[in-house]
């Protein structure tokens, strides 16, 4: 009994933890998620930002600090000089009115053609609505088939990992 309440005893102090600190229920399940967007999103947003803020060296770590400590007092350096870059070199400006023009061309052919070919397929009787929507999302399957087909060509029995494998001596046979 005494190794039981031993055992039991750190997750009692850990879900006290947890509940002062207001995670229990629906706030752990959360915390999850929100503590991932902050790693995998914040973090490298905040680099990102840093540098954009920073010293004006293109492309060239490690950048400018942003603050420094003069002794006696804090310098907080920023500088807006890679935003007017932005605005003020043709090549910045170019690409960005591209990508607007490929937005506005690509937005206007799905809007042309798949308003019509919704419209057509929610109209067509049942049998036939079925095989028109499954032709529409047959071109989505073509990533998953071609990694099926890659998986197939590294696993048969003369695939790469097997000779591989029989070259090293690690088998005999596949």
């Amino acid at each position: 009994m005494a190794a039981l309440i031993e055992r039991v005893a750190p997750l009692r102090w850990t879900a006290g933890l947890l509940q002062r600190l207001g995670l229990h229920g629906r706030g752990l399940v959360i915390a999850v998620p929100v503590l991932w967007l902050l790693v995998f999103f914040l973090v490298p947003f905040l680099v990102v930002a840093k540098i954009s803020v920073s010293e004006a060296m293109i492309a060239r770590p490690p950048y400018a600090p942003l603050v420094e400590w003069d002794g006696w007092r804090l310098n907080i350096i920023v500088n807006i000089e890679n935003f007017r870059r932005l605005w003020t070199d043709g090549l910045y400006i170019n690409a960005y009115f591209f990508s607007i023009q490929v937005a506005f061309i690509s937005a206007s052919a799905a809007l042309l053609i798949g308003y019509p070919m919704a419209y057509f397929i929610a109209r067509s009787p049942e049998p036939r609505r079925t095989f028109l929507l499954m032709m529409v999302i047959l071109p989505f399957w073509t990533s998953f088939l071609l990694r099926v087909y890659a998986w197939q060509g590294f696993l048969r029995s003369n695939g790469v990992i097997n000779n591989t494998l029989i070259s090293l001596g690690i088998i005999d046979t596949p």
